[in-house]
């Protein structure tokens, strides 16, 4: 699909757009500045413009159209190309990318009057509003408002010495990347701080923005002043610690002006509670004057709870950060809510949620793909058993690093012969690596950006990858030569791949929900890699939110995908429908946040799900239902390992639990991993290989110290 955006175009989405430059329907340029091609439209409901998906050959933008209707409105138009000029002057993480010729005209074919046009990086994750939503409206943890707080005055502060102060700060205007990075957003509203503004201050000429219960007293007449943007981040950090929006009448009394939020926020500290109130206090000039303030008020924080809250390791704490930081200490940086009830926040990690990752999360996000609160979970068979705190503790012994990836490593592959590893990152590379040896044996650099996820034919003789270039790309096994690859396979990111067992079936999945079938044989039954570059779809389903992970049934009579939900999809009946048939899967109810990975036992009686929201889930496959509860993980359960009886499930918090499958009981809990645990796989000498979502983009290898078996 390519979409035109002349406003009067009579069909945008013609279809023979896809493979012509120009529009079929009106003439227009399809391919902006020479580079842009518009894929579909995300919003005409935001604000002042009409909200794009677009892209630069296989890198997603979010392009913003002024709609027409402000064409002549000369405040409008101001605000419009204030956000471009803004956002190419600032680079950090923390706001989207915009290039110095961000900003640009568009005369679509037969029209008297351009379009205005701001092109950006798209974030891919959710605002912090609908995080909340989607979380339950959960507050949370004062761990987890640190590192926002953090995040969030460093960028004030690089855009505060730009001269620039922000002036509509509020959940929706803030975003979660899959790394767990937040990013500021809408700048339109911005104003430099020049003399001649601050000696004009409450001029009706300036342009009041305001945002119900986020915008401070000043602002609200036409004054805003650096200090707004302070008052309004303390009102954001309060809707997430109290999960009450401002003018809540919980926490708002109208007649009195009053404000009473500290008891919906019993889990942070007197001196956070503190900071949060200067941050808000009616008066500019009682509030903290400048960012570098905000962030040794942090840090003198983060030292007074050192002693209360868990860190990895308590027995060298970590000093406070020095100034200015996007991130508070490794040990302590978290994607989602470190909560303190079960449940989840992202992306992603990308972690799928990563994610998501985040992810998540991404945390995506940007994301369009995240989960609304579900049902409370079932009961556990007996929940004194099936908790990992029961089990006996050993640790593990660090072998070998292996580095080299330049990025978050995403995925990993453990061929049959115990030794070849690959590896996914998003330095977008494929590596492949000898485990025996310690040593990189080669690098798969044709994909576009970042690689996701990673396959494998049943025989191993072909590699078959995705990701964010839209791609499915297929490389020979062991020379990693490519054989070919499938463009624009999917029309969004691609999350996750499968193939069935017989070989004959591939799955791909992407961050929209949409799940691909692909035949490996042609009609004979034979499978022919040479073919597989030319592969079209068989079926295409639709789950309900993004994907992140797929696995076929041993028998092949399923696939399983997880993600916002967890949704079984039955192939033998699918095989039998008509091809455009809307097809239903059976939804599994129970998890209270994102599927971040899935499993099957190896007698295929059992499936097998870890989430987000800190459990591991057994269901039955006959009856569709669920069968157990395995608790005891303190953060997201990011990975899962099936080993005849034993299953193994990793976390966040750099801990791995392994389960007996048969009597349902933890075997042991293995701690003494130096960073969160993403991925990890387990050699046939019991050895484990581990990667971690953050910095340092290495993999590593660690001996159990003992015996896995009691």
């Amino acid at each position: 699909m390519s979409l035109c955006i002349n406003p009067q175009c009579r069909q945008p989405d013609h279809p023979s757009n896809s493979a012509s430059l120009t529009c079929q329907a009106c003439g227009s340029d399809l391919l902006l500045q020479g580079r842009y091609r518009v894929m579909r439209l995300i919003s005409d409901q935001s604000g002042f413009g009409r909200v794009y998906e677009a892209y630069e050959r296989d890198i997603p933008k979010i392009l913003k159209v002024l709609k027409e209707s402000y064409n002549h409105n000369e405040k409008v138009l101001t605000l419009f190309r204030r956000e471009a000029q803004v956002l190419s002057h600032l680079n950090h993480p923390g706001v989207p990318k915009v290039a110095a010729d961000g900003y640009f005209l568009y005369y679509p074919q037969g029209s008297g009057e351009p379009s205005h046009c701001l092109v950006m990086e798209k974030i891919d994750g959710p605002n912090l509003k609908e995080w909340m939503v989607q979380q339950g409206n959960h507050p949370i943890s004062e761990k987890q408002a640190l590192l926002w707080l953090t995040q969030l005055t460093d960028v004030l502060h690089l855009v505060h010495q730009q001269n620039y102060f922000h002036r509509d700060i509020k959940p929706e205007n803030i975003m979660l990347r899959a790394s767990g990075q937040l990013v500021l957003v809408d700048f339109g509203a911005a104003r430099e701080m020049t003399q001649t503004y601050m000696a004009h201050l409450g001029d009706s000429d300036i342009t009041a923005v305001s945002s119900a219960g986020f915008t401070p007293p000043e602002q609200e007449q036409g004054q805003a002043v650096p200090q707004s943007d302070f008052y309004a981040l303390g009102r954001t950090l309060i809707y997430l610690l109290t999960a009450k929006m401002p003018n809540d009448p919980a926490i708002y009394d109208p007649r009195t002006n009053a404000f009473r939020w500290r008891n919906y926020a019993p889990q942070i500290s007197q001196a956070l509670a503190d900071l949060v109130d200067e941050l808000t206090a009616p008066a500019a000039a009682d509030r903290p004057q400048t960012t570098r303030i905000i962030l040794d008020r942090l840090a003198q924080v983060r030292v007074a709870q050192g002693t209360r809250l868990p860190v990895a390791n308590q027995s060298h704490p970590s000093p406070p950060p020095a100034w200015p930081v996007t991130t508070l200490d490794p040990q302590e940086a978290v994607t989602q809510a470190d909560a303190l009830r079960p449940w989840l926040p992202p992306w992603l990690d990308q972690r799928p949620w990563v994610l998501a990752g985040l992810t998540g999360l991404a945390l995506a996000v940007p994301l369009a793909w995240w989960a609304l609160s579900r049902s409370q979970p079932p009961a556990p068979l007996d929940a004194s058993a099936l908790t990992a705190a029961a089990a006996p503790s050993m640790t593990v012994t660090p072998l070998a690093s292996l580095a080299g990836h330049s990025g978050e490593i995403k995925d990993l592959l453990l061929l049959r012969d115990g030794k070849t590893l690959i590896s996914a990152s998003a330095d977008d590379t494929i590596r492949i690596w000898d485990l025996d040896a310690g040593a990189l044996k080669q690098t798969l650099d044709q994909h576009g950006n970042v690689v996701k996820a990673l396959a494998m034919t049943t025989d191993q003789s072909t590699l078959i990858s995705t990701g964010d270039d839209r791609t499915l790309r297929f490389w020979r096994l062991p020379s990693g030569q490519p054989i070919g690859v499938i463009e624009n396979a999917h029309g969004v990111p691609m999350t996750a791949l499968a193939v069935s067992h017989n070989g004959k079936l591939m799955a791909s999945a992407d961050s929209d929900g949409t799940i691909k079938l692909w035949n490996l044989s042609d009609p004979n039954g034979t499978i022919n890699p040479q073919a597989f570059p030319s592969l079209q779809p068989w079926r295409t389903l639709k789950a309900d939110g993004t994907v992140n992970d797929l696995r076929f049934a041993g028998d092949d009579s399923f696939l399983a995908s997880g993600g916002k939900q967890l949704q079984i999809w039955d192939l033998a009946a699918l095989a039998e429908s008509p091809p455009n048939t809307a097809w239903t899967p059976v939804t599994l109810e129970g998890h209270t946040s994102f599927v971040n990975q899935i499993a099957l036992s190896d007698d295929n009686q059992t499936l097998i799900s870890a989430s987000a929201d800190r459990t591991v889930r057994l269901w039955d496959v006959a009856s569709r239902s669920p069968k157990a509860v395995l608790t005891g993980h303190q953060s997201f359960v990011n990975d899962l390992r099936v080993d005849g009886p034993r299953l193994w499930s990793a976390d966040e918090d750099r801990t791995m639990v392994v389960w007996n499958l048969n009597q349902v009981v933890p075997m042991r809990k293995i701690e003494g991993f130096d960073t969160d645990i993403w991925r990890f796989t387990v050699r046939p000498n019991g050895d484990i290989v581990t990667v971690g979502g953050n910095q340092p983009y290495t993999i590593r290898l660690w001996r159990p110290d003992g015996a896995v078996l009691p």
